[in-house]
């Protein structure tokens, strides 16, 4: 895939799912179905390359240096710093040359490993056939976390997605009920 142009995210009630749709530089435009539990993974997987992205020094104990809810407070306040900057009015601009094919494609796995840059490469695959894996810079991250967040309410699927302890409960990722 050449440069990302654009990212949109909707939510289509008659699939109960989200559509998530990527376009190039080169003019190709990629389809996504996105399941609200799809949804929550992802949410789980972008707040681990967010605490890892934004890791703080710590004591010599390997504790963090400050407790969780200053450490979520600070995430939050950097977000909404980034989106802030961010290009939300500028009306997507949809393509007619689809590699991928017209019907969008369920994804199905995550999974992050560095881009050559060292950045982190976000991964998301369907069970069979390709996918699409995006760098992971602080802009393409916190728009990409603002967009979910935005569409997930639309959608009043009742996730919590939060800045807080990386996405989590005692019982696990948030979301998976």
């Amino acid at each position: 895939m050449s440069q990302m142009h654009q990212m949109q995210l909707t939510y289509v009630a008659a699939e109960d799912r989200m559509l998530f749709r990527v376009n190039t530089k080169a003019r190709q435009e990629f389809r996504f179905w996105m399941t609200r539990r799809y949804i929550a993974i992802l949410w789980h997987t972008l707040m681990q390359i967010l605490a890892k992205t934004q890791a703080e020094p710590q004591e010599t104990t390997g504790t963090p240096v400050s407790d969780p809810l200053v450490e979520a407070a600070k995430k939050e306040m950097k977000h909404q710093e980034v989106v802030s900057q961010a290009d939300f009015k500028t009306q997507y601009q949809e393509s007619t040359y689809l590699p991928l094919g017209e019907q969008p494609i369920l994804l199905f796995g995550i999974g992050v490993k560095p881009a050559p840059d060292g950045q982190p490469l976000l991964c998301m695959h369907p069970q069979n056939g390709q996918g699409i894996e995006m760098v992971m810079g602080e802009h393409i991250l916190h728009s990409f976390c603002k967009l979910i967040q935005d569409t997930t309410a639309k959608a009043e699927w009742g996730l919590n997605l939060t800045f807080n302890e990386d996405g989590r409960t005692p019982e696990g990722p948030r979301g998976l009920n």
